[in-house]
């Protein structure tokens, strides 16, 4: 266990660097300004960190360890009467817990998905989502007879994108009113969901 002297002095490392993100670029920040605002000195900032690039990445792997506790598929191994009933159960146990986190979260995943190949933050999540889906999904590497890496790939590249946009959202919408939406999308599928639109139109 950390001492709470050090957990205080990272907490004040990490709020001064998310706050020094919001003002200015990363290349621009030194560690003179962030031991400035976060009330320590050099020494103590290094003893923890190499350089703002070691915190970054501290940083992630903070925030990547919390949200994948937020990610436990376990419960998929549970039957269900049909697929719309484990849809459901998915967006409110899995994706509402991983948005409602985010959320109280923003002012950190606000900037740093805003870094864009400055932070790994993205890659992580990536990872995280297919080490989940090889553990607790698929057999034979296969979803469905797609090709696991495949499925990832378009799975991990919508969701992030998503939210990326609900992060940078002015007008943020509810996390409620965001996982029914979620939902909508992953039970309906996007192709399904516009040729609806067009022949309802009719």
């Amino acid at each position: 266990m950390e001492d709470r002297r050090i957990k205080k002095s990272k907490h004040a490392i990490k709020q001064a660097f998310i706050q020094l993100l919001q003002e200015q670029e990363l290349d621009k920040i030194t560690i003179r300004d962030i031991t400035t605002l976060a009330d320590i000195n050099r020494g103590t900032f290094y003893l923890h960190y190499v350089d703002k690039y070691d915190l970054l990445s501290s940083m992630e792997d903070d925030y990547i360890t919390h949200l994948s506790e937020k990610l436990n598929f376990d419960y998929l191994l549970t039957k269900y009467e049909s697929t719309e009933a484990f849809a459901k159960e998915f967006t409110s146990n899995i994706l509402k817990n991983i948005m409602s986190y985010i959320g109280n979260n923003i002012d950190f995943y606000k900037v740093i998905l805003s870094l864009e190949r400055k932070s790994q933050i993205e890659s992580k999540i990536s990872q995280l989502m297919f080490n989940n889906m090889r553990t607790h999904i698929t057999s034979e590497n296969q979803i469905a007879g797609i090709p696991l890496d495949y499925f990832h790939s378009y799975v991990s590249g919508a969701t992030i994108s998503f939210i990326k946009h609900w992060v940078q959202d002015d007008n943020r919408m509810s996390v409620d009113d965001l996982s029914d939406i979620l939902f909508k999308i992953i039970f309906n599928g996007p192709l399904r969901l516009m040729a609806n639109q067009k022949y309802d139109q009719y």
